[in-house]
């Protein structure tokens, strides 16, 4: 008997429903969800519509499953973000900019990722339509990474490196810095990404914009 056949149920169906997963993102992301039916889900995943639909119930249930899968999965990116700080605070305001330079780096390869553009342009043309999703996905993508980086903030505005009255306000600020020219075109040119020499660029000018707004 085969591997195939001697294989418990359950690990044949966590793979048809990974196969399901894996085939509604990228029609999703390439179609839309409006564009997209479930009879393509099936036949881009191998399965029956029957089994698609015992997975999922219907397509909105699959698209929540897919962007809740997203979000709570940012965890990876989060950990880079904080990494990039270092594991002891820089000492002076030059060492804190070099500092800033990577972490701004790291947020530009992160958010530029053309997967994470695609589904980000995604739950932005569907938020009307979940709201509640768009909410949840800002909350663990965009907002926890502000989070962190306000935290990652705090040990230099004790020691009096920044002066911040908000520090969460403080990390937008430094966030839209390093993400913002390049995302916004992005998000209308996606193939129109910067290269390496001009991400190195945008990361000095975000941290160099940010120790002369807060630096003591």
């Amino acid at each position: 008997m085969s591997e195939e056949l001697d294989e418990p149920t359950p690990g044949r169906t966590e793979r048809k429903r990974q196969a399901i997963l894996d085939a509604a993102t990228e029609l999703f992301l390439r179609n839309g969800f409006r564009g997209t039916s479930m009879d393509e889900v099936a036949t881009r995943a191998g399965v029956s519509k029957q089994t698609v639909y015992k997975q999922f119930t219907d397509k909105e249930r699959l698209f929540r499953d897919i962007v809740e899968g997203v979000a709570s999965n940012s965890e990876a990116v989060i950990s880079t973000l904080t990494s990039a700080f270092g594991d002891s605070a820089a000492t002076s305001s030059r060492a804190l900019e070099m500092r800033l330079r990577k972490v701004a780096l790291v947020y530009l390869d992160a958010v530029l990722n053309p997967r994470v553009l695609s589904l980000r342009r995604l739950i932005i043309a569907e938020a009307d339509a979940f709201p509640d999703l768009a909410r949840s996905y800002y909350d663990y993508g965009p907002g926890q990474g502000v989070e962190v980086v306000a935290q990652c903030l705090q040990p230099y505005i004790d020691a009096g490196l920044l002066v911040v009255n908000e520090s969460r306000l403080a990390a937008a600020h430094f966030a839209y810095l390093a993400l913002g020219p390049a995302l916004d075109r992005a998000q209308f040119m996606p193939d129109d990404l910067p290269d390496s020499a001009e991400r190195q660029r945008l990361s000095a000018a975000a941290a160099a914009a940010f120790v002369a707004a807060y630096g003591a």
